[in-house]
């Protein structure tokens, strides 16, 4: 564990100070990717990418991915070791009150942390989780965007303390949605199913990279469903996954519920390992 200070660069330029009248501190008005930083790399960097976009075009932002490569590169050239790389987008400044400018001019904030104290042995013994009693409320012109607004994460999190590494979140209708920062996948009928998320939720990078190449390359099968909590605890395995711990096995809920640490997470988790050692 290293114990450097954190570095913060805004359109590569180095500053702690964002301007005060930006729309991302205003109203939330941006996005953000939390990425792992490994040997100098960012893994799946293409898909924080395109989600990036593809969030920021719903938004009305511009963004630029010349400008990202390089404001990227600026900061991974002053990291002194592994850890965390923060990508924030913003509208910038301007427009009146919510409405925005005609012209946004998107403020691009990159900030490097050292590596979180989480527990190496969760990855091999698995973790319990706690069961908030916040419900994600439903907002299909959100879902799947990992905006700024992150309110109900925050009222989530406050629920309980370090006796969890993590919370599972329902919506309003009481369907199992995702952790408070991860996505959940839970094994059944011989096939992966991970919650549709239509109505709410973050669609997380290490979620898609499971879904699109590493589950069909191993040949398991992998459904968008909508899980009650009721399949969800009658489910054969469980885990959690995101793009900084990779993938958590889940053994229990709440301390009521409790699933085997199987052989069927062991497996993603070895190809995942092997494919990208820095998940390991």
């Amino acid at each position: 564990m290293n114990n450097h200070s954190p570095i913060t660069q805004i359109n590569g330029e180095d500053t702690n100070c964002v301007n005060a009248f930006d729309r991302g501190l205003y109203y939330g008005h941006g996005l953000f990717e939390t990425t792992r930083l490994s040997g100098g790399a960012i893994p799946l960097w293409p898909l924080h990418c395109k989600r990036l976009a593809a969030g920021a075009s719903r938004l009305g932002i511009p963004c630029d991915e010349r400008k990202l490569v390089e404001y990227r590169d600026t900061l991974l050239a002053q990291c002194p070791d592994n850890g965390i790389v923060k990508i924030v987008l913003t509208a910038g400044v301007g427009g009146s009150g919510y409405r925005p400018p005609e012209s946004v001019s998107p403020s691009y904030l990159f900030q490097w942390f050292p590596f979180p104290k989480y527990s190496c042995d969760w990855f091999s013994t698995g973790i319990p989780l706690f069961l908030c009693k916040h419900k994600l409320a439903i907002s299909s012109s959100l879902a799947g965007m990992k905006h700024l607004n992150r309110l109900e994460q925050v009222l989530a999190r406050a629920e309980w303390g370090d006796e969890y590494p993590e919370g599972l979140l329902l919506d309003q209708q009481g369907l199992v949605i995702e952790g408070v920062s991860s996505n959940l996948f839970c094994f059944r009928e011989n096939q992966w199913f991970t919650p549709i998320l239509a109505d709410c939720g973050v669609a997380g990078v290490m979620r898609e990279y499971l879904m699109s190449v590493l589950l069909p390359a191993l040949s398991v099968p992998v459904t968008e469903s909508r899980i009650t909590l009721e399949k969800l605890v009658s489910s054969e395995e469980v885990f959690l996954c995101n793009s900084v711990v990779g993938i958590w096995p889940v053994v229990s809920l709440a301390d009521r519920y409790h699933w085997p640490l199987g052989e069927h997470v062991k497996s993603i988790q070895h190809r995942l390992q092997d494919v990208l050692p820095c998940y390991g």
